[in-house]
């Protein structure tokens, strides 16, 4: 009997830790007295992970983990930069379309390549 290994755990972790970068990137300073929370921001950093969400089980195992990663890495490479680094408002408004733009690429790839023998099936 061949075991399987399940990475829809792994999968669900990468959702929580975009979520938790969405949080960060949209709790951002308001003067010296406190956070404001900008919706449109968490919305559009955790777009991404919402939609990887929906392959969690028609992925195979290799590909449902590296568009996940790949994802994962794309967020923090904009949001670190973006947030904590060089804070400035989102004046460039990158924060809200590339991580979508992200999403709509890598994952329609990886459901092509990477989908599992009984969907691949199915016309």
């Amino acid at each position: 009997m061949t075991t399987t290994l399940d990475y829809r755990p792994a999968a669900y972790l990468i959702i929580l830790l975009g979520l938790g970068g969405a949080a960060a990137a949209s709790v951002v300073p308001f003067y010296t007295a406190g956070y404001e929370l900008k919706p449109g921001v968490l919305l559009a950093v955790l777009m991404p992970f919402l939609l990887y969400g929906l392959f969690t089980e028609s992925l195979r195992a290799a590909w449902l983990l590296a568009s996940g990663l790949l994802l994962l890495a794309i967020s923090l490479a904009l949001v670190v930069p973006e947030r904590f680094l060089h804070y400035d408002g989102y004046a460039d408004d990158m924060i809200y379309w590339a991580p979508t733009l992200a999403a709509a690429i890598v994952l329609p790839i990886a459901y092509r390549l990477g989908r599992r023998k009984d969907d691949a099936d199915s016309p």
